[in-house]
This record gives structure tokens, sequence and C-alpha cells, in this order.
């Protein structure tokens, strides 16, 4: 996913610098269209794996009560597991966090050359 989300970046990136000046409307408006699916996909991708960190965090805490009323090797090594995991899906949701946020500049790139927003920002 970080391959394909970099790669993602760095094709609307070119396709925002070729685009010619004044854009073909239509040709913009599939951009468009395209970019808001491929964003809503980010999201998506984004929010399944903030369910699943969260899920992890559940079991980690459940592991952990079990291993404070019932402590054993098995729990702790239960325990040590789940963190870890937990600990590399917080690494992998924040690099999409931040990725996806990086989209947004670029919905309103576009929109800014179909002329649908004013060509600059009042502070």
């Amino acid at each position: 996913m970080e391959k394909q989300l970099a790669a993602y970046l760095s094709l609307m990136s070119e396709a925002l610098a070729e685009l010619e000046t004044p854009p073909d409307p239509e040709r913009l408006r599939h951009l468009i269209a395209f970019h808001g699916r491929q964003t809503a996909a980010f999201q998506h991708e984004r929010l399944i794996h903030l369910l699943v960190t969260f899920f992890f965090g559940g079991l980690l805490l459940c592991s952990i009560a079990g291993t404070l009323f019932s402590p054993s090797w098995p729990f702790f090594a239960l325990d040590v597991l789940l963190a870890i995991t937990l600990l590399f899906y917080i690494k992998h949701y924040f690099f999409l966090e931040n990725r996806v946020q990086q989209l947004y500049p670029i919905t309103e790139a576009l929109y800014r050359r179909l002329g649908a927003l004013p060509s600059s920002r009042s502070p």
C-alpha cells in the first residue's frame, strides 16, 4: 500500500504538471473523477486500518487484563506479541493518515484549474 500511494501521488503530480493552460475541461473532469475515486479508495483503506488497529488494541488490553488476573508465561508472550503487532499497525496507520492528507491539496488544485474554486486563497 505504501508503494501504491507513493506512486499515485507521483502520478497526480505529473498529471497536474502536464495540464495545458487553459486545460481541456473534459479531460480535467475525467481527472477529477479519477482522483475522487482513488481518494475514496485510500480513505477506505485508512478506515479499515484504523478499525484493525483498534481491534488489536482491544485484544492487547484483554490480554494484559488476563495477565494481571492470572500471571503466566503464555499470557506474557501473548502480551508481547500483540504489543509488537499493534506498534506495526499504528506505524502503518499513521503513514496512511499522513499520505492521504497529501491528496487533499491535489483535489483543491484540480478544482482551481477547472475554475470551480478561486485561484488564490484569501487570508
